[in-house]
């Protein structure tokens, strides 16, 4: 790996099926003021798909992912988990914040 990999931000948590309407409104005005902040940040919204995941009684599981071409900045993670600390209490579960880094690209496959 190299110092120039550029780190992308992986955020998953619960919602309560009963809040998810609200809590994915909330999140996505947050990504939208996020990007308004950061220009060409990629910002998404994801919800576990699995077949248990669907079968849960009380609750979703959750990732938000922020990418951004010059990578996902200590500035940038900052002002995400400020806007995070905005939501309200209760919308979504404990926020878990993992950051990766891509690994390069596979060598070459020589040809026949």
């Amino acid at each position: 790996m190299t110092t120039t990999a550029k780190p992308s931000l992986f955020v998953y948590y619960r919602v309560p099926h009963a809040r998810k309407q609200a809590a994915a409104q909330a999140v996505w005005a947050m990504q939208a003021a996020l990007s308004r902040q950061w220009p060409s940040l990629d910002a998404q919204l994801m919800r576990r798909a699995d077949a248990s995941a669907q079968n849960e009684a009380a609750e979703d599981t959750w990732m938000e992912t922020y990418a951004h071409p010059e990578g996902v900045s200590a500035a940038l993670m900052e002002a995400i988990a400020a806007q995070a600390r905005a939501l309200p209490d209760g919308l979504i579960g404990v926020r878990h914040v993992e950051t990766f880094v891509p690994l390069g690209t596979p060598p070459a496959t020589p040809t026949p």
